[in-house]
C-alpha cells in the first residue's frame, strides 16, 4: 500500500507542479478568416449560331436583283460558316466584339449559250463596341453601348461557255435581223446574265456583260465574209470568264443592351444599336432579344431572334437588305 501511494505522488507531481492551464483569450477573439474577394474582371465567350435568312435589294450601276433568300437555301449552299462572340468587362467598363463569317456557292445551269453559271459569297461581319454599365443590380443590369460595324461583301460570277449551242446561236445571230438581234440574245442566253431572284443575294454581275456581247456581236455582224466565225469567237470569249466585285464599309453606331432575371436559371437579355449616319451605310439596325438558361454558373445557352438591316449605297453599289432569323448561342463565363 505504501509502495502505491509514492507511485502515484510520483506520476502526479508533474501535473501539480506545472499548476492550472495558461487562458489564451486571443484565441476567442481573433475574428474568422475572410473569404477572398474576386477581382472585378469578367469574361464571356460564345458561340452564336444564327440561322438567318436575306430579303431586299442588291443592285449594281442601276441594276437592282429583288433578293429573298430563305434560310432553307442558304444552308443548302454553304461553303463556310464561322461565328464567335467575346466580351470582357473591368467593373462597369466593358469591351465586346462579334465575328461572323459566311461563305455560300450555287451553280445555275440556264440550258442556252451557257452551260452553267456559278456564284460564290464571301461575307464578313465584325462588331467592336465599347460600353459602361450604368445599371446593376440583383434582378439584371443596363449597358450604354458605342462601336463600329465592319461589313466585308465579296461576290464572282464564273461563265462555262455551251460549245455546240455556240456555234448554232452564231449562225442564227449572223441571220438575224438588226431589230430582233437584242431579243434574240436575250432567248439564246436564258437569262444567265440578267440574276433576277438570284438563288444567293448577289448582285446582277453579269448584266453589263450582255450589253457588251451585244456590242461585239453588231460589230462582228460588219463583216459579212467572216461574220459567223467571228461571232463565235466573241461568244467563247465572252462566255468563259468570271466577273467578281468587293465592297467594304464600316458604320458606327450606339446602342442599348441590358438583361433581366427571371428566376435562379432563366432570364431575359436583349440589345438594340443604330447607326450609319452616312459615314457608311446611310442606316444601319441591329435587334437582338433571347430567352437565357443558366445552365451551370458558367456556362449558359440563348434562344432568341436577330435582325439587322444595312442601306449602303456608293459608286454604283446597292446594297439595300435585312437579315434576319433565330439565333441559338451557347458560351461560358470566367
Amino acid at each position: 500500500m505504501n509502495r502505491f501511494l509514492i507511485a502515484t505522488i510520483l506520476l502526479s507531481s508533474p501535473v501539480l507542479l506545472a499548476g492550472p492551464e495558461t487562458y489564451d483569450a486571443s484565441k476567442e477573439l481573433a475574428p474568422p478568416p475572410t473569404i477572398t474577394q474576386s477581382e472585378p474582371w469578367h469574361f464571356n465567350l460564345g458561340m452564336p449560331g444564327w440561322l438567318a435568312g436575306v430579303s431586299g435589294d442588291i443592285g449594281l450601276h442601276g441594276i437592282t436583283s429583288d433578293v429573298d433568300v430563305g434560310f432553307d437555301q442558304i444552308i443548302r449552299h454553304v461553303k463556310g460558316i464561322a461565328s464567335f462572340s467575346a466580351d470582357a468587362r473591368y467593373n462597369r467598363f466593358g469591351v465586346y466584339a462579334d465575328i461572323l463569317y459566311l461563305g455560300l456557292s450555287d451553280a445555275v445551269y440556264p440550258n442556252g449559250l451557257v452551260s452553267s453559271a456559278i456564284l460564290d459569297l464571301s461575307e464578313y461581319l465584325v462588331d467592336g463596341e465599347v460600353y459602361y454599365r450604368v445599371v446593376e443590380g440583383p434582378r439584371g443590369w443596363l449597358d450604354l453601348r458605342a462601336g463600329g460595324r465592319y461589313t466585308d461583301v465579296y461576290n464572282s460570277l464564273k461563265l462555262v461557255g455551251n460549245g455546240p449551242a455556240i456555234d448554232q446561236a452564231a449562225t442564227e445571230l449572223v441571220n438575224a435581223a438588226s431589230a430582233d438581234l437584242r431579243g434574240l440574245l436575250d432567248r439564246l442566253l436564258n437569262g444567265a446574265l440578267d440574276n433576277k431572284n438570284p438563288p444567293l443575294p448577289v448582285p446582277p454581275l453579269g448584266f453589263e456583260e450582255k450589253i457588251k456581247l451585244l456590242k461585239l456581236i453588231q460589230a462582228a455582224r460588219q463583216d459579212r465574209v467572216r461574220a459567223h466565225q467571228k461571232i463565235v469567237n466573241v461568244l467563247n470569249k465572252e462566255l468563259n470568264r468570271s466577273f467578281s466585285l468587293t465592297e467594304r464599309w464600316a458604320d458606327p453606331y450606339i446602342g442599348v443592351g441590358g438583361r433581366y432575371k427571371l428566376t435562379k436559371a432563366f432570364y431575359l437579355t436583349g440589345k438594340v444599336d443604330v447607326g450609319g449616319f452616312d459615314a457608311g451605310s446611310e442606316i444601319t439596325v441591329q435587334a437582338y432579344g433571347a430567352l437565357g438558361c443558366q445552365v451551370t454558373r458558367s456556362i449558359y445557352s440563348e434562344l432568341g431572334f436577330r435582325y439587322l438591316y444595312d442601306d449602303y449605297n456608293s459608286d454604283g453599289f446597292l446594297y439595300r437588305v435585312s437579315t434576319y432569323g433565330p439565333q441559338i448561342t451557347a458560351g461560358i463565363i470566367f
